[in-house]
Parts: C-alpha cells; sequence; structure tokens
C-alpha cells in the first residue's frame, strides 16, 4: 500500500501539467484592427486628408510631363549646351517631385503605423481582462499557429469589446516644407 501512494505522489510531482488542461484562445489581431470603428473613421479622414494633396501632386505630374514633352520636341532647336540645361532642369524638378512623394508616402504609413500600434495597446488590455475573467493560460494570434479549433477563437468577443471603446484615434496631416 506505501508502495502505491508513494507513486501517487511520484507521478503527481512528475506530470503536474497532465492532471490540469491549459485553457488556450486565438485571437485574429489583423481583423481586430482593420475591423475597429474608431480605425475604419481615421483611415477615412486620413483618404480625405489626402486627396488635397493629390491634386496638387497631379498638377506637378502634368507639369513634369509638359515640360519632357517640350524637351523633345526643342532638342532639334537647341544647341547641345542649351538641350542640356533643360535636361538638368526637367531632372532636378523630377527628383524634387519624387523626394516630395516618398516624404508624403511615409508619412501617411508611419501615421497609419501609430494609429494601429494604439490600437492594439486596447486590444491587449482587453486580452488581458479576458484571459483573467475566463481562466485563460495562453493567447495566440492566428499567425502564430497553424491550425486550431474554432472553439479557440475569442476574436469575436474582443472584436465586440474593442468596439464599445471610443479610442482617440489622431494623425498629423502632411506638412510639406
Amino acid at each position: 500500500m506505501r508502495k502505491i501512494n508513494y507513486l501517487y505522489i511520484l507521478v503527481l510531482l512528475i506530470f503536474p501539467n497532465v492532471i490540469y488542461a491549459s485553457k488556450i484562445g486565438v485571437v485574429n489581431i489583423d481583423i481586430l484592427i482593420e475591423n475597429n470603428n474608431s480605425y475604419i473613421e481615421v483611415v477615412k479622414n486620413i483618404e480625405k486628408s489626402q486627396e488635397k494633396y493629390l491634386k496638387d501632386f497631379n498638377k506637378i505630374e502634368n507639369k513634369l510631363q509638359n515640360m519632357l514633352d517640350e524637351l523633345d520636341s526643342s532638342k532639334l532647336i537647341l544647341n547641345e549646351e542649351e538641350t542640356n540645361k533643360a535636361i538638368f532642369e526637367y531632372n532636378k524638378e523630377l527628383a524634387s517631385f519624387t523626394e516630395l512623394i516618398d516624404k508624403f508616402n511615409d508619412h501617411y504609413q508611419n501615421q497609419l503605423l501609430n494609429i494601429k500600434n494604439q490600437i492594439l495597446r486596447e486590444i491587449i488590455k482587453l486580452l488581458e481582462k479576458y484571459a483573467l475573467d475566463q481562466n485563460i493560460e495562453l493567447i495566440l494570434d492566428s499567425t502564430s499557429y497553424l491550425i486550431a479549433s474554432n472553439a479557440l477563437d475569442i476574436t469575436e468577443a474582443i472584436n465586440t469589446e474593442l468596439n464599445k471603446l471610443k479610442i482617440d484615434l489622431n494623425f498629423e496631416e502632411f506638412a510639406n516644407n
């Protein structure tokens, strides 16, 4: 009888995780961010903000195209020095425009990244609370596993709570220096 008791205690000490099942949850962070009402609203505002600049960019692009057309048509009339000067001016304008477009794109990519990080911080708070309330020991992002039961997916529950929050998301307009 004593040997059985020792064996039972030994099994309990060596294999404690076998006795208790871990509770796991899975969440799709991308869906939570992309479907968040505050995120959708701020993206619409960013798009409106960008429209003003896109009209200006189109004007500059048309100006550059006109410069190029004029350059092509005047190559026969201008001497080599004048042609080189016109090409230099065109390349200078094109480089300036390309730099402006790159700054514009970088600015709005950074703004969206900051906004997504702000939402992610709120999602993490909700996940921590949900894990405590539901006694979940491990929550994985949907990109961190291959296959899981749909019963483990807590995305909808978190999405409901996330959309109840009014997250104040702001962005800075592009400032062309």
